[in-house]
């Protein structure tokens, strides 16, 4: 070799900067695989804090469903940016990025496709369910109403326990257990709250909140009762609750021949003489028969 190839070769080996060894290349993949797994389980752990465990398992799954959605989707964003900033990325890095996203999109797929079946295996109703029962109440002969949803939900309560604003308890999604769509539920959902001699809830202008033996404005002591309008064939019959709080609507999507609840903070009676409004029209238009 002559002495200009020999400098030209030094030059060269001077001018190219040395190649990362595949090793440190590894182990500079590693740390990041387990930086952002570490923040993945830090970011999970603050997302379900966030979380009300609600009663029912329906609720349970549906929050964990969005954890996990959440979580796979800050994970392949995570890795998106990684791969974008990373320069000369060799065609292992590469196929580990794309492993990871398809694992973390396989695995939010899995879970939402396996907590759906599991939910309908254990459910009371076999399934997704739509409910409706309306409501109307009654303090000491005044109605009043639930406060005005807010927000793009444009609803009160649970996901599947709510109210629109319609005066009608909505059941949406899967009944695990009937239980946990009380009318004492109903009201524990929107803020509220429900037991023997008490009722309480956010009402469109104040806090209402009535109590066995308070008085009324002529004087009379009053309590809190239910009056239940429910379909029989063609036939509505109107029953006086007993054990309310632990109301459940019937399993009808429409009003009637879904139920009617009168809640009446009063005198103590028998009967009462309101009525839902669609249930009203259902009588009056000879579709069902209003026995007394």
């Amino acid at each position: 070799m002559s002495w200009r190839e020999r400098l030209f070769a030094v030059r060269s080996a001077a001018e190219t900067p040395p190649k990362e060894s595949t090793k440190r290349r590894s182990a500079r993949s590693a740390s990041f695989v387990k930086f952002v797994l570490l923040n993945l389980f830090a970011f999970a752990n603050v997302a379900s804090a966030h979380f009300e465990d609600g009663p029912s398992l329906s609720s349970v799954v549906s929050q964990n469903s969005i954890s996990v959605v959440t979580v796979a989707g800050v994970f392949i964003i995570l890795l998106i940016l990684f791969a974008v900033v990373r320069t000369e990325p060799s065609e292992i890095f590469k196929g580990v990025i794309f492993f990871l996203i398809a694992l973390a999109a396989l695995g939010a797929t899995l879970y939402l496709s396996a907590s759906t079946v599991y939910l309908n295996m254990k459910s009371e109703s076999g399934g997704p369910v739509h409910w409706h029962a309306d409501f109307r109440i009654f303090n000491c002969a005044q109605e009043v109403f639930l406060q005005k949803p807010k927000g793009l939900s444009n609803r009160i309560g649970r996901t599947d326990l709510h109210e629109h604003g319609d005066g009608r308890i909505h059941i949406e999604g899967v009944v695990v257990e009937r239980k946990y769509f009380s009318l004492r539920e109903f009201f524990e959902a929107i803020g509220g709250t429900l037991e023997a001699g008490e009722l309480a809830f956010p009402s469109e202008d104040n806090f209402e909140w009535m109590v066995n033996g308070q008085k009324c404005p002529d004087g009379k002591p009053a309590r809190i009762q239910a009056f239940l309008y429910k379909t029989e064939g063609k036939i509505i019959r109107q029953e006086k609750l007993d054990n309310f709080m632990d109301y459940v609507p019937s399993p009808h999507s429409q009003v009637p021949p879904g139920d009617c609840l009168i809640l009446e903070f009063g005198e103590e009676k028998e009967k009462t003489e309101n009525i839902c409004n669609f249930t009203q029209i259902a009588i009056n238009n000879g579709d069902y028969s209003y026995e007394k």
